[in-house]
């Protein structure tokens, strides 16, 4: 009895103890948090994955000492939640603001600057298609082809220009996702370019490709406000002649 008693006791004081103990350290850490001494920073709740868009149940924010902070870490949920993960983040790690794709920004790579349901097709162009080089990252263009047709039989085979597509992104020239500025030298300017990388849908590149590969295709660009899809018929060789 006499044991028992004596092991309730001391089952009473480390308990007693435990808790005192996490008492100061909370009351510790308030302090520290009230001195300045802890930021609260967004971290990984879980694994990301890289090439993950991240979502609000993804992270949490969580009072870290400042000295231990990197000055990259988003502090904001709104700073993360719905950007793409560039790399992998681990749990518990701090979320870095240049390990998120921003969407737009040239410096995280094609596939980041591609919005959901588009592809990027490039196609070859020359001085005349490729509208003698004026055409920039960031424009948008329709592209026109002409391809023959072959005839029914004992019949000639007909040419035919048709708008293939409209409207669609200009993501890169070349190499070059921003556009060019002037060469500081003798004040010339960057050739122009031999291949243009266009933001299309999966449907709009089947066309697109075909005509590349069996026709020509030109380039028309657009004005920077037009958006205005246009029903414009097809033509024929036949029909330039009265």
């Amino acid at each position: 009895m006499k044991n028992r008693l004596i092991l309730i006791l001391a089952v009473i004081v480390g308990l007693a103890a435990a808790g005192g103990t996490y008492v100061y350290l909370d009351n510790l850490k308030k302090s520290y948090v009230i001195s300045g001494d802890f930021t609260r920073v967004a971290v990984a709740r879980q694994r990301i994955t890289a090439r993950t868009r991240i979502t609000a149940q993804m992270i949490e924010l969580k009072d870290i000492p400042a000295k231990y902070i990197n000055e990259l870490a988003a502090v904001s949920p709104e700073e993360i939640v719905g950007k793409i993960a560039k790399s992998e983040i681990l749990p518990g790690e701090q979320i870095l603001r240049d390990r998120l794709a921003q969407g737009s920004s040239a410096t995280d790579g094609l596939a980041f600057m591609l919005q959901p349901g588009k592809r990027a097709v490039t196609v070859a162009v020359n001085e005349v298609s490729g509208l003698a080089g004026l055409i920039k990252p960031g424009d948008r263009v329709d592209v026109v082809g002409t391809f023959d047709l072959q005839g029914a039989p004992g019949q000639e085979k007909s040419s035919i220009t048709s708008i293939l597509i409209q409207d669609v992104d200009v993501l890169s020239t070349d190499q070059a996702t921003i556009p060019l500025q002037e060469n500081g030298q003798n004040g010339k300017k960057e050739a122009p370019a031999r291949t243009v990388t266009l933001s299309v849908t999966p449907e709009q590149a089947q066309p697109l490709v075909l005509c590349s590969e069996k026709g020509t295709i030109r380039l028309i660009l657009r004005p920077a406000t037009d958006h205005e899809i246009l029903a414009i018929p097809s033509i024929r060789m036949n029909q330039l002649v009265r």
